[in-house]
């Protein structure tokens, strides 16, 4: 069975999670008591993905040219890390025990898995980062670690040892290809089987190993650092700016040193710095920009042009979806998509805010000429799809970008 027709199953289990995801475990307590505080362990939250995902469908998305894979081989102090894509070979002569392949984006590959993204929504979109999906031979692991942003961890097939720490010492083993602590000392000892949720915030240091043969499926969070917003920014003014002002010395006077940069120089240049303008609606439309970027392997299949009253008529018949690449996000005065901003109409920003939210418009609704324009531009682009399944399409990646994925545990 394919990887697609596997994650299927993955329906009767959504059903299930869309009322609350943490089963009888209140969201409200949850983000008042444990949201970056403390880890938290519910039982059997979700036992249908043990049949949801296998071995097999895991490689199967490992050997796609635009799945972001890693096959790390190894435990104690004595690591190997390979990145994809794989050939189903490269799994041939492994060992039996003591390996972990790791798939990330995996809500950009099957609409299941994108679901179960969305069912986590009571964490905002802006802080989403994707879904992974981990497979550990019996002993596998990524070694003890800690990472930057919140997880939660469901186990699906197989049972899955987890130790966590609140320690301090952070420190890392020298010269390993994963960032593996030095000094770990659990405080605390779990064993989830298929169904359970772990949690866990930030910096919270934690050591997995499979039991038995085992799948486990990572809903992890996106934490900007102030480093990246940074840099983001800077390049965001670039783009803002324009070539007029030019430096300009016609009192140059003769100077002591040929290799003195003059303080007249210097202070010349520190106001054409100092008169670059920038306030809040800047940053924040940088912010949007920044959040809404597809990740880096993606690529879209833009749609071959229709008829405007053929679009209007498949639109109002099928609906439209969100293609499963596709982020949307909005603020107070703009919209964000795939990293553009959008000026949207009043009037029509209760629909686009529902496709946001939604990340779907259903068939039939009434949708004004602007709406329908901007809708149309969106789908030629592959942005949007009608009511069909979402499509993918396979991106090749350079092996510096294979190896420069966002979320990497480890």
């Amino acid at each position: 069975m394919s990887a697609l027709a596997s994650l299927g199953k993955l329906c009767s289990y959504n059903e299930k999670m869309k009322k609350n995801p943490l089963g009888t475990y209140n969201i409200a307590g949850f983000l008042r008591d444990c949201w970056q505080k403390k880890p938290l362990v519910l039982r059997g939250i979700a036992p249908v993905l043990a049949d949801a995902l296998r071995r097999d469908d895991l490689i199967d998305l490992a050997c796609r040219d635009d799945a972001e894979s890693r096959l790390i081989i190894g435990s104690g102090r004595r690591w190997e890390v390979r990145h994809g894509p794989f050939r189903k070979r490269d799994f041939a002569g492994l060992p039996a025990r003591r390996w972990t392949l790791l798939v990330n984006g995996v809500d950009t590959l099957v609409p299941a898995a994108r679901q179960l993204q969305n069912d986590f929504g009571f964490i905002p979109y802006a802080r989403q980062d994707d879904v992974m999906v981990s497979y550990a031979a019996p002993g596998g692991g990524v070694g003890p670690h800690f990472d930057s942003y919140d997880v939660f961890l469901l186990q699906g097939a197989g049972t899955r040892r987890w130790q966590i720490s609140n320690q301090r010492d952070l420190s890392l083993l020298e010269d390993a290809p994963l960032k593996i602590l030095s000094r770990f000392r659990a405080q605390q000892d779990w064993r989830m089987q298929s169904g359970d949720l772990l949690y866990l915030p930030p910096h919270h240091a934690h050591h997995g190993v499979a039991i038995s043969e085992c799948l486990t499926w990572s809903i992890g969070m996106r934490a900007p650092t102030q480093r990246e917003i940074g840099s983001e920014f800077l390049d965001y003014l670039q783009d803002q700016l324009q070539d007029g002002e030019v430096y300009r010395d016609p009192g140059l006077k003769p100077q002591a040193h040929r290799a003195e940069i003059g303080p007249q120089m210097q202070k010349a240049l520190r106001r054409m710095v100092e008169r670059i303008r920038w306030g809040d609606t800047d940053i924040d439309r940088c912010i949007g920009q920044m959040l809404s970027e597809p990740r880096q392997n993606v690529v879209f299949s833009p749609e071959p042009p229709i008829n405007t009253q053929v679009f209007s008529d498949e639109l109002v018949k099928r609906g439209l979806q969100l293609d499963l690449k596709t982020r949307l996000l909005f603020d107070r005065k703009l919209f964000f998509i795939n990293g553009e901003a959008v000026s949207i109409t009043a009037s029509d920003t209760k629909l686009f805010r529902r496709l946001a939210d939604e990340r779907a418009l259903a068939a039939g609704q009434g949708i004004s000429h602007k709406a329908r324009v901007l809708l149309q531009c969106w789908h030629e682009a592959g942005y949007v799809h009608f009511g069909d399944a979402p499509k993918t399409v396979v991106a090749r990646r350079s092996p510096q970008q294979r190896s420069t994925a966002r979320r990497k545990p480890g």
